[in-house]
């Protein structure tokens, strides 16, 4: 399975989330090898644990700044971040359970979601706090 990896394209141009970002992208990226070795055991728990606590504290910290901004976005991108915690703690379920297809969990959805998220929310949001203008879909 190809794993969408953090590339320098993904920089919005804050130092604090390009780090969170990093991050993440490293968690996914742990969590993919260990579950290429067709196993689900505790270090498999003990990342995606990690990945929802961490998404969960750069997400408060991103929505803290949206809403001292007045971020006129900040709906849309605060659904967005839920939907993304909420699929995590599908994850974690299945990982509980020993469920197979949490490898495809990440290929299908959070991989693909945090890269989109990123290029799109993130980049929007980075560009407001600069005090420029950049269109949101």
């Amino acid at each position: 399975m190809s794993l969408v990896k953090w590339s320098n394209d993904l920089l919005v141009g804050n130092e604090a989330i390009d780090e969170d970002h990093r991050n993440l992208f490293n968690l996914l990226e742990r969590l993919n090898a260990d579950l290429g070795s067709g196993q689900i055991n505790q270090e498999t728990q003990s990342i995606v644990d990690a990945l929802r606590e961490y998404a969960e504290s750069h997400f408060a910290r991103e929505e803290a700044c949206m809403r001292k901004m007045g971020y006129e976005h900040y709906p849309v991108h605060k659904a967005e971040h839920d939907r993304f915690l909420s699929e995590v703690c599908a994850l974690q379920s299945r990982v509980a359970r020993g469920a197979r297809t949490a490898q495809l969990d990440i290929d299908q959805f959070l991989a693909g979601w945090l890269r989109e998220h990123v290029m799109v929310r993130d980049m929007a949001l980075a560009a407001a706090i600069r005090g420029e203008r950049l269109a949101v879909a």
